[in-house]
């Protein structure tokens, strides 16, 4: 598995998990002010709250996707570095408060009311596995 993560990304495993991560980061930026205008904290008569709700799960989709592959990959590349510890906790916990997330959404929805603080969560994590990648980029060619 090691070897196909390289030749995917070309021998810039690094690089191209720290690009995805920044993309996953900016997407949970945009997914704080989706849902602001979903609950309707936040006005704009460009969005209603309805399309953006909408637009918050479709593109929450595409935020998880995202994240279980650098996972899958980060983890069959890297694994679990001793030097890294913050990061595997980070990641580990982003995985299973966003699975716990995503139960709720789908199976769950007595438990609807703790989708706001899961949010919150998978944000919070979601930034701290990014900073500890950043740290650990060098940008080396």
């Amino acid at each position: 598995m090691e070897q196909l993560v390289e030749d995917l990304t070309r021998g810039n495993v690094s690089q191209v998990k720290f690009v995805l991560t920044s993309v996953v980061a900016a997407l949970a930026v945009y997914q704080l002010v989706l849902i602001a205008v979903g609950y309707g904290k936040l006005r704009t008569p460009l969005l209603g709250s309805r399309a953006a709700s909408w637009t918050h799960r479709a593109s929450g989709d595409a935020i998880v996707v995202l994240i279980v592959l650098v996972g899958l990959a980060c983890l069959s590349y890297y694994g679990f570095d001793d030097d890294e510890t913050l990061h595997v906790v980070a990641g580990t916990a982003l995985a299973v408060v966003l699975a716990f997330k995503i139960a709720v959404i789908r199976w769950w929805h007595g438990l609807g009311r703790l989708l706001p603080y899961l949010g919150i969560a998978v944000f919070v994590l979601l930034a701290l596995t990014w900073l500890t990648t950043v740290g650990g980029y060098q940008g080396e060619d």
